[in-house]
């Protein structure tokens, strides 16, 4: 179709299709890991985030340091009085998981002072702050958003125009995720519509399946849909169905339940993450800044890549029992951190 650029979409959507091979980072620790060194971890009481706390700690425990859970909650007040706690630790390592530092603020010069490094992750707001954008912040939301883009062109192979993204407001990474989306349209689609229809996250594991079959009805046009959260697909194939549509789809963070219906060939496509990949370069991140080492991430694709991949009922059966990024991750760390 004139107006679309269908190669370059095809190329994004075929880069992280592919399989990770290696990590990005590839520098051994210049020293031995200190078995002193403490690291907090930041819980915001999510499901994603208890899995985190697991990873982390295994981690912590494969580096041969102390690792502490504290529990931050959302609300401004709990994340507050958290921080306060850490404070008063002076851990060496803090790593705040989707936990926004709007409401710890007045503790980072603190926490600097301390000597405390702060790995902020899940959130895209950190040059607010003065902290480095980390996993899964502004940069890889970014590729995140051009990806779902991407994925929009190619799985329509070139012909939809009539797409609509699915955003959870409450999640702060939609909205860079959105605009990385839109501007990818708009450069490779000259034709393309990106509708916005606002999901709460409360409903994603509830009413949310039954809202997108209500907008996909109410707009027959559309051609493709894509989301920042891929469990509202669960179940969503057998009630569009029942509804009398067939609109394909594609989200991030896709769930057991989800592999399971792109490998039997209801859902078109989906972008696993790999979240005990994810908590372990956070960890990485920590231990590296902390012995001194510049981190930097001037190209988020192989990041991104490295904990995620677009699944299709070709290579959605290779797991069976979730998404695993790299079946070697965690020891290759370990030789990098010297704990083989």
């Amino acid at each position: 179709m004139d107006g679309v650029d269908y190669a370059a979409a095809s190329e994004l959507v075929g880069y992280f299709e592919e399989e990770t091979t290696e990590l990005p980072v590839t520098e051994k620790l210049p020293e031995p890991v200190n078995p002193d060194t403490t690291v907090a971890f930041l819980d915001n009481g999510s499901t994603v985030a208890a899995m985190m706390w697991e990873s982390v700690d295994a981690a912590a425990q494969r580096a041969g340091v102390k690792s502490q859970r504290v529990d931050a909650g959302f609300d401004a007040q709990s994340v507050n009085a958290a921080v306060n706690t850490v404070t008063e630790n002076a851990p060496d390592i803090l790593i705040a998981a989707a936990v926004d530092a709007t409401f710890f603020q007045n503790q980072l010069s603190e926490l600097e002072e301390a000597g405390t490094t702060v790995v902020y992750v899940g959130s895209s707001n950190a040059d607010e702050f003065g902290l480095l954008d980390s996993h899964s912040g502004l940069g890889a939301s970014r590729v995140n958003g051009e990806v779902l883009a991407a994925g929009a062109i190619a799985f329509t192979c070139g012909t939809g125009t009539d797409f609509v993204f699915y955003r959870v407001p409450e999640l702060n990474f939609s909205d860079p995720q959105l605009e990385a989306a839109q501007a990818f349209l708009e450069e490779n689609c000259e034709e393309c519509e990106l509708r916005v229809v606002d999901i709460p996250a409360a409903t994603m594991d509830t009413t949310a399946s039954d809202a997108i079959v209500s907008d996909l009805q109410a707009n027959p046009d559309t051609d493709f849909f894509i989301t920042v959260g891929d469990q509202m697909q669960i179940g969503l194939p057998a009630k569009q169905e029942l509804a009398g549509i067939d609109v394909p789809g594609m989200g991030q963070s896709s769930l057991p339940p989800n592999i399971e219906q792109i490998k039997g060939g209801s859902q078109t496509a989906g972008f696993a993450v790999d979240y005990n990949a994810y908590s372990w370069f956070a960890f990485d991140e920590g231990l590296r800044r902390h012995q001194g080492l510049e981190v930097s991430y001037d190209d988020w694709q192989p990041w991104v890549k490295a904990i995620s991949r677009i699944l299709t009922p070709e290579t959605a059966g290779e797991y069976e029992g979730g998404f695993v990024a790299s079946p070697t991750m965690e020891d290759d760390f370990a030789a990098l951190w010297g704990a083989d």
